[in-house]
């Protein structure tokens, strides 16, 4: 009895490690060597205007064609990057519910931990996803629009 006992008690603790393994890690080097990264809030004249955040990721070289940046992770919501040119991408968070609802991110909430000035990169890269937190991400002065 001991021993089936004590061979329970070794398959529920093994179970328990198992799936805090599973977790997807980040990974500490980014998907290639950033220029800068920068964010932006602006605010509209006009109450329909709204505001929103703007991050710009600028390489230091063209995106290899293994790599696919995907989206970015920041202050509890998430939205696509958009390649601007072949060194840059750009992400847009519209706080205005006439327009847009920014899209609150359940991953970014239980799983990141951002503060204010961090965001998390996801990429693919040879088909696998990849995430990258950014620190001490450098603000720009806020716009505001007349």
């Amino acid at each position: 009895m001991k021993k089936i006992t004590s061979g329970l008690f070794l398959i529920i603790i093994l179970n328990l490690f198992s799936c805090n393994a599973s977790k997807e890690p980040f990974y500490a080097s980014p998907p290639q060597e950033i220029k800068s990264i920068t964010f932006e809030n602006w605010t509209g004249g006009r109450m329909e205007s709204g505001s929103g955040t703007v991050f710009v990721i600028e390489l230091e070289k063209p995106l290899r064609k293994n790599i696919q940046l995907i989206k970015i992770y920041y202050q509890n919501l998430e939205t696509e990057l958009v390649q601007v040119n072949e060194t840059k991408f750009r992400a847009n968070f519209h706080y205005n519910t006439i327009y847009q609802n920014p899209q609150t991110s359940a991953i970014a909430n239980k799983e990141f931990h951002l503060k204010a000035n961090e965001a998390v990169i996801e990429y693919e890269k040879d088909g696998l996803k990849h995430w990258y937190k950014c620190t001490q991400i450098k603000e720009i002065t806020p716009i505001l629009f007349p």
